[in-house]
C-alpha cells in the first residue's frame, strides 16, 4: 500500500488470527466457543476492559519504507523487533520525502536542497572515497529507509491507539491509518471491534 510521496508498507507475513486469540483468552475460563457472536461479544470485552494479552497470540510482520524522521518516532515502540537497512553497508538511493501541500518556488527550493545534499553524499563517496557511514551524515531526515518491522497484536495496538490520534504527527498517522487496513483483513473481528471501541471512540 502506497503512502506519502514514495513510501509503502506491506504485510508480509502474519501468524495466527482471531481464531488464536479466542483460542488463548478462552484458556483463562476453560471455556469453549459456542458460537461466532460470542467469540465476537469474549474479543469486544478483551478491549473494553484492556484485557491485551490474548491479542499476542498474534504476529505480523510489514515492510516498511518511510522517511527517515518517521521511523525515528516509531522505533520509540520498543515491543517489536526492526530490521532496517544499513547505509553503512548500503548505498542510499536518491528518494526523498515531499510534503503533498508544497508548490512554486518553495516546491522548488525543497527539491534543489535535497539534490544538492544527495549531489555531495555521491561525491563523498565516490569521488573522495569517503566510508559511507560518515558521508550519510550530511543527507537530510527526509530521505527514505526500509525496514522490517515484527510486532505481536497487543503491542500493534498500543501504535494504532498512538499513531491514529488526531495529534499524532500527519506523515506516521498515514502509515497508522494504512496498517489498519491491512491488519483488519487479517484479523477482521480482533481490529474491527479495537476500531469501533477504542479508535472511534478516541482511546
Amino acid at each position: 500500500m502506497q503512502v506519502l510521496n514514495k513510501g509503502f508498507v506491506r504485510l508480509v507475513e502474519h501468524m495466527g488470527g482471531d481464531a488464536a486469540v479466542i483460542r488463548n483468552a478462552r484458556r483463562c475460563w476453560r471455556s469453549e466457543s459456542k458460537s461466532e457472536d460470542a467469540d465476537r461479544q469474549l474479543l469486544r470485552h478483551l478491549i473494553k476492559k484492556g484485557h491485551k494479552t490474548p491479542f499476542e497470540a498474534m504476529v505480523f510482520t510489514f515492510d516498511v519504507k518511510a522517511p527517515l524522521f518517521v521511523a525515528r518516532q516509531w522505533f520509540r515502540h520498543r515491543m517489536a523487533s526492526y530490521n532496517e537497512e544499513s547505509l553503512r553497508y548500503c548505498v542510499a538511493q536518491r528518494e526523498y520525502y515531499i510534503p503533498e501541500q508544497l508548490e512554486g518556488d518553495l516546491l522548488d527550493a525543497w527539491k534543489q536542497h535535497s539534490e544538492a545534499a544527495f549531489d555531495f553524499y555521491y561525491e563523498l563517496v565516490n569521488t573522495y572515497k569517503l566510508p559511507r557511514e560518515q558521508a550519510r551524515s550530511v543527507l537530510p531526515v527526509g530521505i527514505y529507509t526500509n525496514f522490517f518491522w515484527t510486532v505481536n497484536g497487543s503491542s500493534l495496538m498500543n501504535f494504532l491507539m498512538l499513531r491514529t490520534a488526531k495529534d499524532a504527527q500527519y506523515e506516521i498517522r498515514a502509515y497508522a491509518d494504512a496498517i489498519l487496513e491491512l491488519v483488519k483483513e487479517a484479523a477482521p473481528i480482533s481490529f474491527g471491534e479495537f476500531e469501533r471501541e477504542v479508535l472511534k471512540r478516541g482511546g
